[in-house]
């Protein structure tokens, strides 16, 4: 059997909507479908317990290798501001903007998807 694809689930600038939408799809067992689909969601904002140091231990072995990171995606516009430097929304705990962690493991992911019309195209 081969490995599960490795999903890292972000969010940015956005509402979580997405991931609510995905949540409440009519499906009887979840984390079985991704199972069974050969999906591993190795992180996400609001199904997964990492936090803190943890988590920024994940995302730096992602970002060097040290975690194959398959596919990488972004829900939410990515927030740039103030004057392009990202510092409206940093990652807690590490003073770094999430925009420079989304860059980051933007670069090492197989695949970037963009999660709804807020990544997509910046919000309706």
């Amino acid at each position: 059997m081969s490995r599960p694809l490795q999903v890292l689930w972000l969010q940015s600038g956005g509402c979580g909507g997405c991931s609510m939408s995905m949540l409440c799809a009519e499906t009887r067992d979840f984390f079985g479908s991704l199972e069974a689909a050969g999906v591993e969601l190795i992180w996400h904002p609001a199904l997964s317990e990492d936090c803190g140091a943890s988590l920024r231990q994940l995302f730096q072995d992602c970002r060097e290798g040290r975690r194959t990171l398959d596919v990488l995606c972004l829900e939410g516009a990515v927030m740039r501001g103030p004057a392009n430097t990202g510092r409206f929304h940093l990652l807690a705990g590490s003073g770094e903007p999430m925009m420079a962690w989304i860059e980051a493991l933007a670069e090492v992911a197989r695949h970037v998807v963009a999660v709804g019309s807020c990544a997509a195209f910046g919000g309706i």
